[in-house]
């Protein structure tokens, strides 16, 4: 894969003729901002290869975006090896679909992820995810590759603004074209997790975590994964919204039902319509905000053209916010402010529950995932040093066993109280 500086804005080239291995400009014309949205009610198999052909068909079909013969890494959102009706990965159904349109152009199509931060870029790893999430049976069935290399490569992003050099998975730079499958859930840290942060998934194993470390601001860290998505810049962006994940994702959150798909080849304009489906403001994520600053959409959202369904008539207006989303917004009072950068002490906090937890011997992936190294071990239970926690949620976005809940400290929840008394007030 070469990766260019940026081109003149107002050139319109067709994706169709675009490789990995070629020049990726920026581009900004209106079909950047064309969302397809279709309705799909179940994970039939039927149904959703044909909402997934529909809604693909409506930005041009996949011969739009790829050529004949051309190598495709396909990236599903693969968190964890969970159950695939937890609604933590994105079905293999929608996957199934993707990948057989791709062979359809004759593409050598390649399933690849490196799944959360606390799960080591290895075999056997990749094998319990593969297995857990029902893609083992997808490639098994349509004859397709599991990507087992564990290589990866530097590469510059010379226009990053928060981070200039990533490292990558060797089957995604290998690829002519990545087609990006997100999961639609919540999330903890970020809000909500889609497009942009599905290709976080492309930097191998605990490395992410050394993210988490350098940019504990969830503004910064969402300007990174906007670095990320214009240095690897997938053709096209097929979102799972057929059951989504409310509540404390991208984990620990439940499934709701939206009956949706969506595609893009703009993974700002995709990740703006799924805010909407989920009944949270775009203006206040901050993927959105990253893309707006860098005028890959307008802050009115003026240039979003939704095409298909009715995105009004499928919002779930009672879909469970992030705990994270609520109190941010409750946060916005003077006195929360004054409290700046010291905010965080007060805030939620991880809190292991014992009864579940399966133990640092037999499972530790907690301790794994954090990058302050926060979480110790002690008579085979995690610990968490709050002095060196920076509030990332890793920990709870990675548990198997859903074993730590979000509390607040004596003193947070003084400061709690002093908003909400102030907050009627007014």
């Amino acid at each position: 894969m070469t990766i260019s500086t940026r081109t003149d804005t107002s050139t319109l080239i067709a994706r169709s003729d675009l490789s990995m291995r070629d020049i990726s400009p920026e581009i900004v014309a209106e079909q950047d901002r064309i969302v397809s949205l279709v309705r799909c009610g179940s994970y039939d198999r039927e149904e959703v290869s044909n909402a997934v052909s529909e809604c693909i068909g409506q930005l041009g079909g996949i011969g739009r975006y790829i050529k004949s013969g051309e190598k495709v890494a396909v990236k599903p959102n693969l968190l964890r090896a969970a159950p695939i009706d937890r609604a933590v990965t994105t079905h293999p159904e929608v996957v199934r679909a993707v990948c057989e349109l791709l062979l359809s152009q004759k593409c050598e199509v390649v399933i690849a992820d490196s799944p959360g931060g606390g799960t080591p870029f290895t075999e056997r790893a990749l094998r319990r995810s593969y297995s857990e999430s029902g893609l083992d049976k997808v490639a098994r069935e349509l004859g397709i590759e599991l990507n087992f290399n564990l290589s990866f490569k530097t590469v510059a992003a010379p226009n990053g603004r928060i981070i200039k050099r990533f490292s990558i998975i060797r089957a995604a730079l290998d690829a002519d074209a990545i087609i990006s499958v997100p999961k639609l859930k919540t999330h903890l840290f970020t809000y909500m997790t889609g497009a942009t942060k599905n290709t976080f998934g492309l930097i191998p194993g605990l490395e992410k975590a050394t993210f988490h470390s350098r940019l504990p601001e969830a503004d910064d860290f969402s300007e990174m994964l906007v670095d990320l998505n214009e240095l690897v810049r997938p053709r096209l962006h097929v979102m799972d919204a057929v059951v989504a994940m409310e509540g404390n994702g991208p984990n620990a959150g439940k499934p709701r039902k939206i009956g949706a798909i969506l595609s893009s080849e703009s993974f700002a304009a995709l990740d703006a319509a799924a805010c909407m489906l989920m009944a949270i403001s775009p203006a206040e994520v901050g993927v959105i905000k990253a893309a707006v600053g860098r005028g890959l959409l307008r802050r009115d959202l003026s240039d979003l053209r939704i095409v298909g369904a009715d995105i009004q008539e499928m919002i779930v207006k009672d879909f469970k916010k992030p705990k994270s989303y609520i109190e941010a917004r409750r946060s916005q009072s003077a006195l929360w402010r004054a409290l700046g950068r010291m905010s965080r002490a007060y805030a939620l906090r991880p809190v292991m529950m014992k009864e579940r937890c399966r133990g640092t011997e037999n499972c530790g992936e907690c301790m794994r995932a954090c990058p302050r190294n926060a979480i110790r071990s002690r008579a085979d239970r995690p610990v968490v040093d709050y002095g060196k926690c920076i509030r990332c949620y890793c920990c709870h976005e990675i548990c198997p066993a859903d074993a730590i809940s979000l509390q607040r400290s004596f003193g947070g929840k003084i400061v709690k109280g002093m908003i909400d008394r102030k907050t009627k007030e007014a």
